[in-house]
């Protein structure tokens, strides 16, 4: 019998989301390119075969988003971490019946449902399941069974290794997912540019 999986995306306002993109960006374009981003990470995650997914969010305009994906929202107040956001999401799913969940971040502009499915796969066969950013140090998805397994390091300046070291500190398994689609993510005008160029050259 396959087990309920949910997935978990943590979202800022657009408003006040992508800060770092200040240097390239307006506050509009910003909002705007933070709309497309979580836009796309929640149709990819609609057209995977999981049994519900869970926006946390501090902001209106995402908390509207989210609700015409059919997603489920849980309001966060803006108080503590971005892990205190997350680990109060992964109890929420279990209370919503979830055996298992992947937490992913909300501004990966090249994930497909082919990605989602192969993090869950490395799931099958471990407790834990994670993909690192681009340049190794975060964490841009983590899949958990069951979803309150560990304590997540979300928002630490090494999460990936923290979380790591947390799992196999618990004793579990641990499986790294290489995927450089989820690896990559928009926070630093490079970034930007980089996905501005991909874009061009995918329209020409």
């Amino acid at each position: 019998m396959k087990r309920p999986v949910w997935a978990v995306v943590p979202a800022k306002s657009l408003g006040a989301g992508k800060s770092r993109l200040r240097p390239v960006l307006g506050d509009e374009d910003r909002a705007g390119l933070a709309r497309r981003l979580v836009d796309h990470v929640l149709d990819v995650l609609g057209a995977c075969p999981i049994d519900g997914v869970l926006v946390a969010t501090d902001g209106d305009d995402v908390a509207s988003l989210a609700a015409g994906h059919g997603a489920f929202v849980l309001r966060d107040r803006g108080e503590g971490s971005l892990a205190d956001v997350v680990d109060g999401a992964l109890v929420e799913v279990t209370a919503r019946g979830a055996a298992a969940a992947l937490v992913l971040m909300a501004d990966l502009p090249l994930i497909e449902p082919a990605d989602v499915a192969a993090v869950l796969a490395a799931l099958e066969h471990h407790d834990v399941a994670l993909v690192r950013d681009k340049l190794g140090r975060h964490t841009n998805a983590l899949a958990l069974a069951p979803p309150t397994a560990i304590k997540t390091c979300f928002g630490r300046e090494e999460s990936f290794a923290a979380h790591c070291a947390a799992a196999r500190a618990a004793g579990l398994g641990v499986a790294v997912v290489d995927c450089e689609r989820i690896a990559f993510d928009v926070d630093v005008p490079a970034d930007h540019q980089k996905l501005t160029v991909q874009r061009r050259e995918a329209e020409t």
